[in-house]
Order: structure tokens, then C-alpha cells, then sequence
């Protein structure tokens, strides 16, 4: 009886990236890389599956969608200590190596760009998937705000290198926000769930807002003024006005504290290059993350909400304290690599890539294969992209190949050209043929290329 045929198909909210897609993702990451390193950022990776007590607890909200693994047969028996997951982020994993190797440099600065998995609700528009790319880049061991600053620099860099035009890095405090909610209401316990609901601001409106904190007992009224004061501050850089404010009416002392965060880290980014016109303070920015303690920042594009941010960080002072008790101060951002592709994919700016191959070396008959061989292998040794024909297939049919996989160049070596020492070097760009002379090949593909900086 024949085996049943499986269907093909992939988990809600995962994908597979087929080479045209991939090729064009790899640039996105050459270029966050790129600038990483520039700032002086290290490499470094974690494994996917983490103890499960590691992840919890860090972030009420991720530890919903946290996907825990069932062990294998024969393994270790189950227990609260042995229990495992697939990692939601790659701070949380920074965090504990940070704790676990006390070798490592002080400031610590590194940069991590891998998987993640989270059990949420995929929304392939807005660049949500349940299997999704971070780009991390933190630095660990400094309370300087400098720190801070240079993250937004790295952001702004990294942004604009991508060919985003008109985003907006939103800046502010958790500090600031906890003098803010104070004044709202008091009690250190509705912190968090305030945070949490200000948070989904742009998912849910004033209205949803609004419902939310009826439904918490907190005054709407109260809420729009506090916020609206501090923004309008924001808007026109009365930052003094601000500080009359806070002082008068937050109890906590904690407004004023953030509100001086939100001025250092602004000027220092000014002072790094980062336009006045692409930073914008903001009181309502909350990141729901509950290990958040001082400056906060995401990045956003105006003319697209519906995204969503592009990247989002800020400062973790406390977080590193889980695994250890020695005091570090962190801080940092996540670029997000599909959210990054979605965006540049609706402005028309993610170009697919057929393939990265720069020559392909046809068959014209068995007889002349030895030479094909030999021909590709000094090709590649110059460090030339080259496939090679394996069927014995027409010309045509090779040539049809080269130009939809967007391989430039082909060499033909047929009896005519062995017998005189030369190959034909076709040009599927300019569509020209030209007959150049066997030990010349290496050198006239090499000057073309030179000369065409985007093959």
C-alpha cells in the first residue's frame, strides 16, 4: 500500500525564504552589521532554547507568549529547574551572559542578530510573525548617558543608510513617566498597569485608552492633563516649564529625574549627528517591558503607523541583578529585521535579488568540458561568482538561465574559439559579444565588473 503524501506546509506565523527574497535580506543585515561595527560593537550568539526560569519573569506580557519545549525520550526527567523554551528576545539571554562571564570588558558592547520566537497573533502586514530576526546592539557596564545617546546615533545611522527618508526616533523616561503616573495616581502598584495600557496607544486609540483606564479606576481627565502638559513641553522645548510642572505636582520626585535624562540624552544625540527634526520626546512612549528603569526610545514612521516601530530599546539598569548581585547598568535597542523588510517592501524599496552569480560558463559540447572546468576554477580563484553548465543542453536554454537568475556575463568556449586560444564573453546587460583571448578572460571580467559596482 503506498505511503499517504504529506502536505508541504509551514507553521502559522513562520515562512521560508526562497534565494530572490534572502539574497536581499542578507544586504538589510550587511548594512546593520556594517554600522554596528562601526561603533565598535562585538558579535555575539546565544542558543535558541534557554532555561525556562532564565526568560520568566522579566516581562509579564512576554511570558504569555513564551513557547516551552517538550524534552525528548530518554532525557532528563521534568522539573521546574529543567523545564526549557525557545527565547522570546536576546536581552534577557545578554543579561545572563553578562552574569556568567565575569571576563568579559566593562563597557561591554555587543551586537546580536538572531531568531527569536514569540506565541502571538501574526500579522504579516504590520511585519508581525510568531519566528522573527532581531538585531540587538547594547552596552553593558556604564551609567553614562552617552551611552544612551550613541544608541539613538546607531539607530539613526542604521536607518538612514537603509534609505528610510521620514521616521522619527521618540525619546523619553521611564523615570518621567513614573513622576507622570503619579500624579495620576500614587500608589506604586498601578504603575505597571498604566505603563502597560499607555503603551498600546497606537494599537488601540484614546478611546480603547480611555475604557482601559475607566476600567482600572483612573480618572481619563487626569490622565489627558498630565500627558497633554508634558507634551505640549516637549513640542516647543520648554523643558523649564516642564520642571515647574513636575515639581509642583509629583510627589515621587522621580518627573524631574527622567525629564533631566530626556535633555542629556536629546543634546548628546544632537551632538552625534542625530537631525533635531528625526528626534522627538514623548511622554505617552512606554515600552511595555517591565525591566525598563531610565530613557526609553523607539523609532517610528509617520506615514505609516500601521507598522508600527522599527526599533525599540532603552536603558536596563536592574535586569542583569536577576542572575547576579552585583549591580550592572545596561542599555540598548533591537532593530526589527522583518518589520525593517515589510516597511522598505510598502515603499517600494526592498528589491528582490535572482541570484549573486557574476558568470556563468556555458557548455557548447562534451569535448570542450575540460576547458569549462579549468576556465571556471580560474575564475573562482579570482574570486569571480561562477556557476558552471552541467547538462548538454542548447545554448539557448543556458542563455534563457543566465538572464532570468540576473547573471551578467557568459563565456562560451565552442571548438573555434579552443582551436585559436580565445572564448566568447557575452554581455547579457548591453547585449554585445566580444571574442577576447583565453589568457586575458580573468582580467577583462574583472575591469567590467570594476566598472559596474552594483554586479
Amino acid at each position: 500500500m503506498p505511503l499517504s503524501l504529506i502536505n508541504p506546509r509551514t507553521f502559522r506565523g513562520t515562512r521560508d525564504f526562497l534565494p530572490n527574497e534572502l539574497l536581499a535580506r542578507h544586504r538589510i543585515l550587511e548594512t546593520i552589521e556594517e554600522a554596528y561595527r562601526r561603533y565598535g560593537f562585538q558579535p555575539l550568539e546565544t542558543p535558541a532554547i534557554e532555561y525556562l526560569e532564565i526568560l520568566t519573569g522579566k516581562s509579564e506580557e512576554n511570558d504569555k507568549l513564551i513557547y516551552e519545549i517538550k524534552r525528548a525520550r530518554g532525557e532528563e526527567e521534568e522539573s521546574a529547574e529543567a523545564a526549557i523554551a525557545l527565547r522570546y528576545d536576546l536581552t534577557v539571554p545578554l543579561a545572563r551572559v553578562i552574569a556568567q562571564y565575569a571576563e568579559l570588558p566593562r563597557p561591554f558592547k555587543r551586537y546580536q542578530i538572531q531568531p527569536v520566537w514569540r506565541a502571538d497573533r501574526p500579522q504579516p502586514r504590520q511585519g508581525r510573525f510568531r519566528e522573527f530576526v532581531q538585531c540587538d546592539a547594547d552596552i553593558v557596564g556604564t551609567d553614562s548617558l552617552l551611552a544612551d545617546a550613541e544608541i539613538i546615533a546607531l539607530t539613526y545611522e542604521v536607518l538612514r543608510d537603509l534609505g528610510f527618508e521620514n521616521f522619527r526616533i521618540r525619546l523619553s523616561s521611564r523615570k518621567l513617566l513614573r513622576g507622570i503616573v503619579s500624579i495620576i495616581d500614587s500608589r506604586d502598584s498601578m504603575f505597571m498597569p498604566i505603563c502597560r495600557i499607555i503603551d498600546k496607544l497606537d494599537k488601540i486609540g484614546d478611546d480603547g485608552v480611555k475604557r482601559e483606564l475607566v476600567n482600572l479606576g483612573i480618572g481619563w481627565d487626569k490622565t489627558v492633563w498630565a500627558f497633554d502638559y508634558v507634551r505640549t513641553g516637549f513640542d516647543s522645548c520648554r523643558f523649564n516649564d516642564i520642571r515647574v510642572y513636575l515639581e509642583a505636582n509629583d510627589q515621587s520626585g522621580m518627573g524631574v529625574i527622567g525629564l533631566s535624562e530626556i535633555e542629556k540624552v536629546r543634546l548628546h544625540a544632537l551632538n552625534l549627528g542625530v537631525p533635531e527634526t528625526c528626534l522627538a520626546c514623548d511622554p505617552t512612549l512606554a515600552r511595555g517591558l517591565d525591566y525598563y528603569t531610565g530613557p526609553i526610545f523607539e523609532t517610528v514612521l509617520p506615514d505609516h503607523p500601521h507598522i508600527g516601530s522599527l526599533s525599540g530599546g532603552g536603558r536596563y539598569d536592574g535586569l542583569v541583578s536577576t542572575f547576579s548581585k552585583e549591580r550592572v547598568p545596561a542599555t540598548g535597542t533591537t532593530l526589527g529585521l522583518d518589520r525593517i523588510q515589510t516597511a522598505l517592501t510598502q515603499l517600494g524599496k526592498f528589491k528582490p535579488m535572482s541570484s549573486t552569480t557574476q558568470v556563468l560558463v556555458a557548455r557548447f559540447d562534451a569535448e570542450g568540458m575540460s576547458e569549462c572546468l579549468q576556465m571556471a576554477a580560474e575564475l573562482r580563484k579570482a574570486g569571480l561568482r561562477t556557476e558552471v553548465w552541467y547538462d548538454d543542453d542548447k545554448l539557448k536554454k543556458q542563455f534563457a538561465y543566465a538572464d532570468k537568475q540576473g547573471i551578467p556575463l557568459v563565456v562560451i568556449a565552442g571548438p573555434d574559439e579552443r582551436a585559436k586560444g580565445t572564448v566568447a564573453l557575452k554581455n547579457l546587460r548591453k547585449q554585445e559579444q566580444k571574442e577576447v583571448a583565453r589568457e586575458g578572460l580573468v582580467e577583462m571580467i574583472k575591469a567590467w565588473i570594476t566598472s559596474e559596482p552594483d554586479v
